[in-house]
Protein backbone atom coordinates (compact mmCIF):
# COMPACT_ATOMS: atom_id res chain seq x y z
CA UNK A 1 0.00 0.00 0.00
CA UNK A 2 0.96 3.63 -0.71
CA UNK A 3 2.13 5.86 2.03
CA UNK A 4 0.27 9.31 1.12
CA UNK A 5 1.53 11.33 4.02
CA UNK A 6 5.18 12.65 3.14
CA UNK A 7 7.53 11.88 5.86
CA UNK A 8 10.53 14.18 6.68
CA UNK A 9 13.69 13.33 8.32
CA UNK A 10 16.44 15.32 9.52
CA UNK A 11 20.16 13.91 9.08
CA UNK A 12 22.52 14.26 11.89
CA UNK A 13 25.09 12.01 13.62
CA UNK A 14 22.82 9.25 13.37
CA UNK A 15 21.25 9.29 10.33
CA UNK A 16 24.49 10.67 8.07
CA UNK A 17 26.42 7.52 6.55
CA UNK A 18 25.75 6.41 3.25
CA UNK A 19 23.92 2.75 4.70
CA UNK A 20 21.36 4.90 6.97
CA UNK A 21 20.00 7.06 4.18
CA UNK A 22 19.49 4.16 2.07
CA UNK A 23 17.71 2.43 5.01
CA UNK A 24 15.50 5.50 5.72
CA UNK A 25 14.76 5.89 1.99
CA UNK A 26 14.05 2.32 1.60
CA UNK A 27 11.42 2.90 4.68
CA UNK A 28 9.78 5.68 3.54
CA UNK A 29 11.77 9.07 3.88
CA UNK A 30 10.46 11.56 0.78
CA UNK A 31 12.61 14.27 2.06
CA UNK A 32 16.04 15.03 4.25
CA UNK A 33 16.05 18.02 6.16
CA UNK A 34 19.41 19.69 6.60
CA UNK A 35 19.66 21.69 10.01
CA UNK A 36 22.07 24.46 9.69
CA UNK A 37 22.06 25.63 13.31
CA UNK A 38 24.79 22.75 13.39
CA UNK A 39 27.25 20.79 11.43
CA UNK A 40 29.49 22.57 8.58
CA UNK A 41 28.94 23.73 5.14
CA UNK A 42 31.35 20.47 4.33
CA UNK A 43 29.66 17.84 6.80
CA UNK A 44 26.17 19.59 5.17
CA UNK A 45 27.75 18.56 1.20
CA UNK A 46 28.38 15.47 1.81
CA UNK A 47 25.05 14.78 3.27
CA UNK A 48 23.98 16.07 -0.13
CA UNK A 49 26.19 14.04 -1.77
CA UNK A 50 25.24 10.59 0.10
CA UNK A 51 21.07 11.70 -0.60
CA UNK A 52 21.89 11.99 -4.28
CA UNK A 53 23.88 8.90 -4.55
CA UNK A 54 21.83 6.91 -2.37
CA UNK A 55 18.92 8.34 -4.47
CA UNK A 56 19.62 7.34 -7.58
CA UNK A 57 20.74 3.85 -6.77
CA UNK A 58 17.29 3.01 -5.37
CA UNK A 59 15.72 5.23 -8.11
CA UNK A 60 13.28 6.97 -5.69
CA UNK A 61 12.65 10.97 -5.79
CA UNK A 62 13.82 12.71 -2.99
CA UNK A 63 13.89 16.29 -1.75
CA UNK A 64 15.95 18.23 0.37
CA UNK A 65 15.05 21.01 2.75
CA UNK A 66 17.94 23.63 4.27
CA UNK A 67 16.51 24.90 7.68
CA UNK A 68 17.98 27.79 8.06
CA UNK A 69 18.97 28.75 11.80
CA UNK A 70 17.11 32.99 11.47
CA UNK A 71 17.17 34.58 14.32
CA UNK A 72 17.00 32.22 17.11
CA UNK A 73 19.16 32.15 20.23
CA UNK A 74 21.51 29.46 21.78
CA UNK A 75 23.48 28.69 24.97
CA UNK A 76 27.45 28.26 24.30
CA UNK A 77 29.22 24.32 24.42
CA UNK A 78 29.47 22.47 27.15
CA UNK A 79 32.16 20.64 28.64
CA UNK A 80 32.20 17.60 26.16
CA UNK A 81 29.03 18.39 25.31
CA UNK A 82 27.78 16.71 27.64
CA UNK A 83 24.38 17.54 29.63
CA UNK A 84 24.53 19.42 32.68
CA UNK A 85 21.65 19.86 35.43
CA UNK A 86 20.46 22.78 37.01
CA UNK A 87 18.54 22.96 39.70
CA UNK A 88 15.61 24.89 40.88
CA UNK A 89 15.98 28.11 43.24
CA UNK A 90 19.91 28.60 41.71
CA UNK A 91 21.15 32.02 40.49
CA UNK A 92 22.49 31.84 37.22
CA UNK A 93 24.57 34.08 35.23
CA UNK A 94 23.94 34.42 31.28
CA UNK A 95 26.92 36.12 29.70
CA UNK A 96 27.65 36.68 25.46
CA UNK A 97 31.28 35.33 26.54
CA UNK A 98 32.09 32.90 24.61
CA UNK A 99 33.34 30.50 27.62
CA UNK A 100 32.25 26.82 28.18
CA UNK A 101 29.06 26.80 30.06
CA UNK A 102 28.37 25.52 33.43
CA UNK A 103 25.49 25.16 35.98
CA UNK A 104 26.46 28.57 37.25
CA UNK A 105 27.03 30.18 33.82
CA UNK A 106 25.57 30.11 30.66
CA UNK A 107 27.38 31.29 27.03
CA UNK A 108 24.38 32.54 25.14
CA UNK A 109 25.21 33.73 21.61
CA UNK A 110 23.44 36.91 21.06
CA UNK A 111 25.21 39.67 22.10
CA UNK A 112 22.55 42.03 22.55
CA UNK A 113 20.32 40.22 25.18
CA UNK A 114 20.94 42.36 27.68
CA UNK A 115 20.07 46.03 26.03
CA UNK A 116 16.57 44.25 25.28
CA UNK A 117 15.44 41.91 28.88
CA UNK A 118 14.05 43.44 31.48
CA UNK A 119 14.22 42.69 35.39
CA UNK A 120 11.05 39.99 36.21
CA UNK A 121 10.67 38.75 32.28
CA UNK A 122 11.09 35.01 31.79
CA UNK A 123 13.99 33.51 29.72
CA UNK A 124 13.09 29.52 28.88
CA UNK A 125 15.95 26.69 27.49
CA UNK A 126 15.73 23.82 25.64
CA UNK A 127 12.63 24.09 24.96
CA UNK A 128 11.40 24.94 28.00
CA UNK A 129 13.24 22.66 30.27
CA UNK A 130 14.75 25.50 32.47
CA UNK A 131 13.27 28.17 33.09
CA UNK A 132 14.57 31.51 34.31
CA UNK A 133 13.50 35.03 35.91
CA UNK A 134 15.61 37.89 35.60
CA UNK A 135 16.83 39.22 38.74
CA UNK A 136 19.34 41.89 37.48
CA UNK A 137 21.24 43.00 34.44
CA UNK A 138 24.88 44.20 35.16
CA UNK A 139 26.63 47.14 33.86
CA UNK A 140 29.08 44.75 31.48
CA UNK A 141 25.64 43.09 29.90
CA UNK A 142 25.42 40.01 32.28
CA UNK A 143 22.23 38.88 33.42
CA UNK A 144 21.77 37.45 36.86
CA UNK A 145 18.64 34.83 37.10
CA UNK A 146 16.60 32.96 39.41
CA UNK A 147 16.19 29.52 38.31
CA UNK A 148 11.97 28.68 38.56
CA UNK A 149 12.26 25.55 37.07
CA UNK A 150 15.06 23.67 37.15
CA UNK A 151 16.16 20.90 34.52
CA UNK A 152 19.06 20.18 31.80
CA UNK A 153 20.59 21.56 28.84
CA UNK A 154 23.43 20.95 26.78
CA UNK A 155 25.23 22.42 23.81
CA UNK A 156 23.99 24.58 21.29
CA UNK A 157 20.15 24.62 23.07
CA UNK A 158 17.45 27.03 22.43
CA UNK A 159 16.90 30.31 23.92
CA UNK A 160 13.40 31.84 24.04
CA UNK A 161 12.25 34.69 25.17
CA UNK A 162 8.31 35.04 25.35
CA UNK A 163 8.04 38.82 26.95
CA UNK A 164 10.64 40.10 24.78
CA UNK A 165 10.23 41.38 20.97
CA UNK A 166 13.73 40.99 19.74
CA UNK A 167 14.93 43.67 17.04
CA UNK A 168 16.72 40.67 15.41
CA UNK A 169 16.39 40.76 11.36
CA UNK A 170 14.70 38.17 9.83
CA UNK A 171 17.90 36.86 7.70
CA UNK A 172 20.96 36.99 9.94
CA UNK A 173 24.67 37.02 8.84
CA UNK A 174 25.12 33.52 9.33
CA UNK A 175 21.88 32.54 7.06
CA UNK A 176 23.28 34.90 4.45
CA UNK A 177 26.31 32.73 4.10
CA UNK A 178 24.25 29.62 4.67
CA UNK A 179 22.11 30.86 1.98
CA UNK A 180 24.83 31.50 -0.87
CA UNK A 181 26.21 27.58 -0.15
CA UNK A 182 22.48 26.57 -0.14
CA UNK A 183 21.72 28.17 -3.54
CA UNK A 184 24.35 26.32 -5.39
CA UNK A 185 23.43 22.83 -4.43
CA UNK A 186 20.69 20.62 -5.40
CA UNK A 187 18.17 21.87 -2.63
CA UNK A 188 14.02 22.13 -3.13
CA UNK A 189 12.77 23.53 -0.33
CA UNK A 190 14.57 26.80 2.37
CA UNK A 191 12.72 26.95 5.33
CA UNK A 192 13.32 30.20 7.12
CA UNK A 193 12.70 30.23 11.20
CA UNK A 194 11.05 32.62 13.35
CA UNK A 195 9.00 34.40 10.55
CA UNK A 196 6.95 36.93 12.59
CA UNK A 197 4.74 38.49 9.54
CA UNK A 198 4.75 38.24 5.47
CA UNK A 199 7.17 41.21 5.50
CA UNK A 200 9.91 38.59 7.02
CA UNK A 201 10.11 36.50 3.63
CA UNK A 202 10.76 39.47 1.55
CA UNK A 203 14.53 39.56 1.45
CA UNK A 204 15.01 35.80 1.16
CA UNK A 205 12.66 35.42 -1.42
CA UNK A 206 14.38 38.35 -3.29
CA UNK A 207 17.86 36.88 -2.86
CA UNK A 208 16.16 33.13 -4.39
CA UNK A 209 14.69 35.03 -7.05
CA UNK A 210 17.66 37.16 -8.42
CA UNK A 211 19.61 33.58 -8.64
CA UNK A 212 16.89 32.34 -10.93
CA UNK A 213 16.63 29.45 -8.65
CA UNK A 214 12.85 27.73 -8.60
CA UNK A 215 13.76 26.89 -4.21
CA UNK A 216 10.20 26.88 -2.54
CA UNK A 217 10.48 28.18 0.38
CA UNK A 218 8.44 27.28 3.88
CA UNK A 219 7.90 29.68 7.03
CA UNK A 220 8.37 28.09 10.04
CA UNK A 221 5.54 29.43 12.66
CA UNK A 222 7.15 29.46 15.73
CA UNK A 223 5.81 32.62 17.51
CA UNK A 224 2.26 33.40 18.65
CA UNK A 225 2.30 36.62 16.24
CA UNK A 226 3.25 34.24 13.45
CA UNK A 227 -0.29 32.04 13.69
CA UNK A 228 -2.17 35.21 14.25
CA UNK A 229 -0.91 36.43 10.53
CA UNK A 230 -0.87 32.73 9.24
CA UNK A 231 -3.03 34.53 6.33
CA UNK A 232 -0.69 37.07 5.21
CA UNK A 233 2.44 34.52 5.83
CA UNK A 234 1.12 31.90 3.27
CA UNK A 235 0.23 34.60 0.86
CA UNK A 236 4.04 35.19 0.96
CA UNK A 237 5.45 31.76 0.51
CA UNK A 238 5.04 28.19 -0.62
CA UNK A 239 4.22 26.21 2.19
CA UNK A 240 4.33 26.56 6.39
CA UNK A 241 5.97 24.34 9.21
CA UNK A 242 4.21 24.25 12.07
CA UNK A 243 7.21 23.96 15.14
CA UNK A 244 5.68 22.63 17.60
CA UNK A 245 8.55 23.08 20.19
CA UNK A 246 9.21 26.71 20.05
CA UNK A 247 5.46 28.00 19.40
CA UNK A 248 4.90 25.73 23.00
CA UNK A 249 7.64 27.49 24.45
CA UNK A 250 6.45 31.12 23.22
CA UNK A 251 2.54 30.31 24.10
CA UNK A 252 0.79 28.00 26.37
CA UNK A 253 1.48 24.68 25.93
CA UNK A 254 -2.62 23.92 25.84
CA UNK A 255 -2.73 26.19 23.40
CA UNK A 256 -0.63 24.38 20.69
CA UNK A 257 -3.03 21.45 19.60
CA UNK A 258 -5.85 24.02 18.40
CA UNK A 259 -3.15 26.67 16.89
CA UNK A 260 -1.85 23.45 14.91
CA UNK A 261 -5.15 22.80 13.76
CA UNK A 262 -6.03 26.21 12.41
CA UNK A 263 -2.68 26.59 10.36
CA UNK A 264 -3.35 23.28 8.99
CA UNK A 265 -6.57 24.53 7.99
CA UNK A 266 -5.39 28.01 6.78
CA UNK A 267 -3.13 26.12 4.70
CA UNK A 268 -5.93 23.83 3.19
CA UNK A 269 -7.83 27.02 2.42
CA UNK A 270 -4.85 28.76 0.39
CA UNK A 271 -3.47 25.66 -1.20
CA UNK A 272 -0.30 25.90 0.19
CA UNK A 273 1.95 22.76 2.12
CA UNK A 274 1.97 22.01 5.48
CA UNK A 275 4.27 20.06 7.47
CA UNK A 276 3.51 19.43 11.26
CA UNK A 277 7.18 19.15 13.36
CA UNK A 278 8.58 18.78 17.06
CA UNK A 279 8.74 16.01 19.16
CA UNK A 280 5.84 13.71 16.98
CA UNK A 281 8.09 10.51 18.61
CA UNK A 282 10.47 12.02 20.69
CA UNK A 283 10.67 9.40 23.12
CA UNK A 284 12.23 7.08 19.93
CA UNK A 285 15.42 9.04 20.54
CA UNK A 286 15.80 6.55 23.48
CA UNK A 287 13.68 3.98 23.52
CA UNK A 288 12.42 1.79 19.78
CA UNK A 289 8.48 2.46 20.49
CA UNK A 290 7.03 5.72 20.95
CA UNK A 291 4.34 6.03 23.80
CA UNK A 292 0.69 5.64 22.74
CA UNK A 293 0.21 9.49 22.98
CA UNK A 294 3.24 10.32 20.46
CA UNK A 295 1.47 7.72 18.14
CA UNK A 296 -2.16 9.36 18.72
CA UNK A 297 -0.05 13.00 17.89
CA UNK A 298 1.09 11.50 14.87
CA UNK A 299 -2.48 10.39 13.23
CA UNK A 300 -4.34 13.35 14.57
CA UNK A 301 -2.14 15.21 12.40
CA UNK A 302 -2.81 13.16 9.52
CA UNK A 303 -6.51 13.07 10.20
CA UNK A 304 -6.65 17.02 10.26
CA UNK A 305 -5.08 16.90 6.66
CA UNK A 306 -1.34 18.07 7.25
CA UNK A 307 0.66 16.77 4.09
CA UNK A 308 3.90 16.00 5.60
CA UNK A 309 5.11 14.76 9.26
CA UNK A 310 8.66 15.57 10.56
CA UNK A 311 10.92 13.94 12.34
CA UNK A 312 14.02 15.57 14.33
CA UNK A 313 16.20 14.73 17.05
CA UNK A 314 14.68 11.06 16.22
CA UNK A 315 16.56 10.53 13.23
CA UNK A 316 19.32 12.91 13.64
CA UNK A 317 20.92 12.40 16.79
CA UNK A 318 18.57 9.19 18.07
CA UNK A 319 19.32 5.84 18.99
CA UNK A 320 16.22 3.91 16.48
CA UNK A 321 16.07 6.38 13.25
CA UNK A 322 15.51 3.58 10.90
CA UNK A 323 12.72 2.13 13.41
CA UNK A 324 11.27 5.89 13.88
CA UNK A 325 10.67 6.15 10.02
CA UNK A 326 8.89 2.71 10.07
CA UNK A 327 6.54 3.86 12.95
CA UNK A 328 5.72 7.34 11.19
CA UNK A 329 4.87 5.12 7.72
CA UNK A 330 2.82 1.97 9.58
CA UNK A 331 0.95 5.23 11.89
CA UNK A 332 0.32 7.08 8.89
CA UNK A 333 -0.64 4.10 6.61
CA UNK A 334 -3.12 3.28 9.42
CA UNK A 335 -4.89 6.65 9.71
CA UNK A 336 -4.88 7.34 6.21
CA UNK A 337 -7.08 3.75 5.70
CA UNK A 338 -9.44 4.70 8.59
CA UNK A 339 -13.03 5.37 8.28
CA UNK A 340 -11.77 9.28 9.56
CA UNK A 341 -9.67 10.23 6.62
CA UNK A 342 -10.79 13.02 4.63
CA UNK A 343 -11.31 12.82 1.11
CA UNK A 344 -12.79 14.02 -2.00
CA UNK A 345 -12.72 17.21 -0.77
CA UNK A 346 -14.90 18.69 -4.23
CA UNK A 347 -16.79 21.44 -3.66
CA UNK A 348 -19.81 20.96 -6.55
CA UNK A 349 -21.73 24.48 -5.26
CA UNK A 350 -18.65 26.54 -6.51
CA UNK A 351 -19.74 28.42 -9.99
CA UNK A 352 -17.31 30.20 -11.96
CA UNK A 353 -14.07 27.37 -11.26
CA UNK A 354 -11.07 27.84 -13.30
CA UNK A 355 -11.69 25.63 -16.52
CA UNK A 356 -8.40 23.38 -15.40
CA UNK A 357 -9.50 23.12 -11.45
CA UNK A 358 -12.81 21.89 -12.99
CA UNK A 359 -10.73 19.12 -15.05
CA UNK A 360 -8.75 18.04 -11.87
CA UNK A 361 -11.98 18.26 -9.99
CA UNK A 362 -13.98 16.27 -12.56
CA UNK A 363 -10.85 13.55 -12.32
CA UNK A 364 -11.13 12.81 -9.04
CA UNK A 365 -14.73 12.44 -8.64
CA UNK A 366 -14.38 10.21 -11.76
CA UNK A 367 -11.31 7.87 -10.43
CA UNK A 368 -13.63 8.05 -7.30
CA UNK A 369 -16.57 6.58 -8.88
CA UNK A 370 -14.77 3.90 -10.66
CA UNK A 371 -13.47 2.33 -7.49
CA UNK A 372 -10.36 4.72 -6.93
CA UNK A 373 -8.76 3.92 -10.17
CA UNK A 374 -5.21 5.51 -10.73
CA UNK A 375 -4.99 9.39 -12.19
CA UNK A 376 -1.89 10.19 -14.41
CA UNK A 377 -0.85 13.77 -14.28
CA UNK A 378 1.47 15.51 -16.51
CA UNK A 379 2.32 18.71 -15.17
CA UNK A 380 5.13 21.23 -15.87
CA UNK A 381 5.22 23.51 -12.75
CA UNK A 382 3.61 21.08 -11.29
CA UNK A 383 0.89 23.40 -9.72
CA UNK A 384 -1.89 20.76 -11.47
CA UNK A 385 -0.34 17.91 -9.40
CA UNK A 386 -0.49 20.09 -5.41
CA UNK A 387 -4.20 21.32 -6.72
CA UNK A 388 -5.60 17.64 -6.91
CA UNK A 389 -3.34 16.75 -3.56
CA UNK A 390 -5.07 19.28 -1.66
CA UNK A 391 -8.24 17.56 -2.58
CA UNK A 392 -7.50 14.68 -0.72
CA UNK A 393 -8.28 11.93 -3.62
CA UNK A 394 -7.88 8.68 -2.05
CA UNK A 395 -6.97 7.09 -4.89
CA UNK A 396 -3.34 6.93 -6.20
CA UNK A 397 -1.84 9.61 -7.80
CA UNK A 398 1.24 9.55 -10.16
CA UNK A 399 2.83 12.81 -11.45
CA UNK A 400 4.90 12.77 -14.91
CA UNK A 401 7.17 16.17 -15.41
CA UNK A 402 10.25 16.87 -17.29
CA UNK A 403 11.89 18.85 -14.74
CA UNK A 404 13.82 17.30 -12.09
CA UNK A 405 13.67 20.08 -9.92
CA UNK A 406 10.49 20.25 -9.57
CA UNK A 407 10.12 16.48 -9.97
CA UNK A 408 11.90 16.30 -6.37
CA UNK A 409 9.17 19.93 -5.33
CA UNK A 410 6.36 17.43 -5.76
CA UNK A 411 7.63 14.81 -2.91
CA UNK A 412 6.09 16.97 0.05
CA UNK A 413 2.85 16.30 -2.01
CA UNK A 414 0.01 14.69 -0.61
CA UNK A 415 -0.35 11.31 -2.23
CA UNK A 416 1.95 12.40 -5.03
CA UNK A 417 4.20 9.55 -6.50
CA UNK A 418 6.28 11.94 -8.79
CA UNK A 419 8.40 10.76 -11.80
CA UNK A 420 10.90 12.21 -14.11
CA UNK A 421 9.65 11.85 -17.77
CA UNK A 422 10.80 14.12 -20.38
CA UNK A 423 7.80 15.22 -22.30
CA UNK A 424 7.32 14.87 -26.22
CA UNK A 425 5.53 16.93 -28.52
CA UNK A 426 3.02 13.56 -29.28
CA UNK A 427 0.19 13.26 -25.91
CA UNK A 428 0.07 9.54 -27.69
CA UNK A 429 3.86 8.81 -27.27
CA UNK A 430 3.99 10.62 -23.79
CA UNK A 431 1.32 8.62 -22.46
CA UNK A 432 2.93 5.67 -23.76
CA UNK A 433 5.87 6.64 -21.75
CA UNK A 434 4.19 7.19 -18.25
CA UNK A 435 2.21 3.69 -18.89
CA UNK A 436 5.72 1.89 -19.14
CA UNK A 437 7.45 3.33 -16.32
CA UNK A 438 3.73 2.34 -13.96
CA UNK A 439 4.14 -1.12 -15.31
CA UNK A 440 7.80 -1.08 -14.63
CA UNK A 441 7.14 -0.36 -11.26
CA UNK A 442 4.50 -2.79 -10.79
CA UNK A 443 1.98 0.24 -10.20
CA UNK A 444 -0.40 -0.97 -12.88
CA UNK A 445 -1.28 -4.10 -15.16
CA UNK A 446 -2.05 -4.21 -18.61
CA UNK A 447 -5.83 -3.40 -19.13
CA UNK A 448 -6.35 -1.82 -16.02
CA UNK A 449 -8.24 1.74 -16.16
CA UNK A 450 -6.63 5.03 -15.21
CA UNK A 451 -7.87 8.20 -15.74
CA UNK A 452 -5.59 10.85 -17.50
CA UNK A 453 -5.41 14.66 -16.48
CA UNK A 454 -3.06 16.28 -19.36
CA UNK A 455 -3.31 19.10 -22.04
CA UNK A 456 -4.53 18.27 -25.52
CA UNK A 457 -0.73 19.40 -26.23
CA UNK A 458 1.92 19.37 -23.38
CA UNK A 459 2.49 22.68 -22.58
CA UNK A 460 2.66 24.76 -19.63
CA UNK A 461 -0.86 26.39 -18.03
CA UNK A 462 -2.95 24.38 -20.48
CA UNK A 463 -4.50 21.46 -18.54
CA UNK A 464 -7.89 21.13 -20.53
CA UNK A 465 -8.11 17.29 -21.36
CA UNK A 466 -9.53 14.53 -18.79
CA UNK A 467 -9.55 10.96 -20.64
CA UNK A 468 -10.00 7.70 -18.95
CA UNK A 469 -8.56 4.49 -20.54
CA UNK A 470 -6.95 1.49 -19.99
CA UNK A 471 -3.07 0.74 -19.91
CA UNK A 472 -1.83 -0.88 -22.71
CA UNK A 473 -4.59 0.26 -25.50
CA UNK A 474 -3.76 2.38 -28.26
CA UNK A 475 -4.19 6.27 -26.98
CA UNK A 476 -6.73 8.01 -30.08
Amino acid sequence: MLKKTKIIATIGPSSSSPSVIAELISKGVDIFRLNFSHGTHQILLQAIKDIRQQQTFLNKEIGILADLQGPKIRTGRTIDDKPVTIQKGAIVRLTSEKIISSADTISIDYPGLAKEVDTGQLIMINDGAIRLKVDRISNIGELFCTVISGGSYSSRKGVNLPDVDLATPSLTEKDRADLDFILEQDVQFIALSFVRKAADLEELKSIVSSRKKDIKIIAKIEKPEAASKADEILAACDGIMVARGDLGVETDPSVVPILQKKLIESADKAGKVVIVATQMLESMINNPLPTRAEASDVANAILDRTDAIMLSGETAVGAYPVRAVEMMVEIAQKAESSDYMPRDLVDLSRIGIHPPRAICDAAILASRDMGKIPICIFTISGDTALYISKKRSLSPLFVFCPDPQVVKILSLGWNLNPFYLPFSTEISSLISGAEQLLLEKGHVKKGNLIVLVSGTTPVKGETNSLRIKRVGDEYR
